[in-house]
């Protein structure tokens, strides 16, 4: 198996809840019941990835990646600029490349 970290993401766990901003980390290859600990500034906890929505995170200078039923999407590079503004302001700072 073979763990995977992602330092700074946007951790979404539905709707009614407000994102949590910090990093996750998670075994390969990863299931419904795989358990996820995330780490914010104050906080750690561990969460099953079924109860975490999404996750979205700056994947290397050009591109941003998301999990999303527990599959790992890509963006395109011409969606980069659209992606960064948004996650900007949502997370009050630019994220950092993890890849």
């Amino acid at each position: 198996m073979k763990e995977i970290r992602i330092k700074d993401a946007i951790i979404g766990l539905g709707k009614d809840k407000d994102p949590l901003f910090g990093s996750v980390q998670y075994e390969q290859p990863a299931k419904a019941n795989t358990i996820v600990t995330v780490q914010t500034d104050n906080k750690t906890g561990q969460i099953p990835l079924n109860q975490i929505e999404i996750i979205i995170f700056r994947f290397d200078a050009e591109t941003f990646g998301l999990i999303f039923n527990y599959r790992l999407f890509i963006s395109d590079n011409k969606s980069f600029n659209l992606w960064n503004r948004q996650t900007k302001k949502l997370a009050c700072h630019e994220l950092q490349p993890n890849f």
